[in-house]
């Protein structure tokens, strides 16, 4: 089957496109940047080939010629741009717009013209705001975003909605928790990495972490082999009897749940406690998310819970030739 993803040089899309490969997919990797030498290696001499295009999605022309192109079956836009924290949104707040609800509309226009058996939408557990309980988020919660980046996610989600139901598109969105994995790094779309992430490098580099912040704060983390396979999940699906999915581990992390989980995968490591520092991830706002939904709909289960993913990821950590 031939995918078209966009967005696929980001780490979430490129784990997606391996994982795909890896099932005997044909993957047409589209993204504003090309991929370096690793990432190539990285999507390389899999059971399905990946190649890889070129694509600005607010370049409407180009978008509906790619699409007229590969003529894929199935399609995964994940491009966007993820600005945050505030000093992001401020320099790229009319960029963040065209790129995450234009190039939406741009891609589903086209998909109009030249159809795709199923199309899906990567949102963002941002979308549901600020909640003032802490229950698992489902996907029935009526979105609050704040932001311009958890907004411009759900605008793209309505709209795309609207657009599917007028031009009898199959589609779907998927909200995604907190991933970590391999290749996150900032490419350019998301200055923000996770904090599994941050501490899991300099965990190798043998530094000492300085935590700021309480060490009860709360997030949402899930590893990027989860995301992969519950995208390709709703994705594939003969039938879905829902158009919105949560993926998520359906619980959180807190930060000493973190560091407890980092210190098994890596004996030794130093921490210096600061907790009157501000820390540089916001913790959770609102609940985990809830993904009953695409555990009971479709039979998806995930792989990994938090030591195994933070393990799995250390280890591919150090394998690389740079931390």
């Amino acid at each position: 089957m031939t995918i078209l993803i966009t967005g696929a040089t980001g780490f979430v899309m490129s784990g997606l496109a391996r994982h795909l490969a890896e099932r005997g997919h044909a993957v047409a990797a589209a993204d504003l940047h090309l991929p370096d030498a690793a990432l190539r290696g990285h999507l390389g001499g899999l059971d399905g080939a990946v190649t890889f295009r070129q694509l600005d999605v607010t370049n409407a022309a180009a978008v509906r010629a790619l699409i007229s192109d590969v003529r894929p079956e199935r399609v995964v836009h994940g491009a966007a741009i993820t600005a945050i924290p505030p000093e992001a949104e401020r320099g790229r707040f009319v960029e963040t717009t065209q790129v995450n609800v234009l190039g939406t509309l741009h891609v589903l226009d086209a998909l109009r013209e030249f159809g795709a058996r199923r199309t899906v939408v990567v949102s963002s557990g941002s979308v549901y705001g600020a909640r003032a309980d802490r229950d698992p988020v489902t996907e029935d919660a009526v979105p609050q975003p704040q932001g311009v980046y958890p907004i411009t996610k759900w605008a793209a989600e309505a709209l795309a909605r609207r657009h599917a139901a007028i031009n009898a598109l199959n589609l779907a969105v998927v909200r995604l928790a907190s991933p970590f994995g391999a290749f996150e790094r900032d490419t350019g779309s998301r200055p923000l990495l996770s904090a599994i992430n941050d501490w899991a490098r300099a965990v190798l580099r043998g530094e000492t972490l300085r935590i700021g912040g309480p060490a009860t704060e709360l997030r949402d983390p899930i590893y990027l082999d989860d995301v992969a396979s519950g995208i390709a999940t709703v994705l594939l699906a003969e039938r879905l009897p829902h158009d919105v999915y949560n993926v998520g581990w359906g619980r959180g992390a807190t930060t000493e749940d973190t560091l407890s989980a980092i210190a098994r995968a890596v004996p030794g490591v130093k921490i210096e406690r600061v907790p009157d520092e501000p820390s540089r991830w916001p913790a959770l706002t609102r609940g985990v998310l809830s993904a009953d939904r695409l555990c009971r709909d479709l039979g998806w289960t995930p792989r990994y819970d938090l030591d195994s993913g933070v393990a799995a990821y250390i280890g591919w950590l150090s394998q690389q030739p740079k931390r």
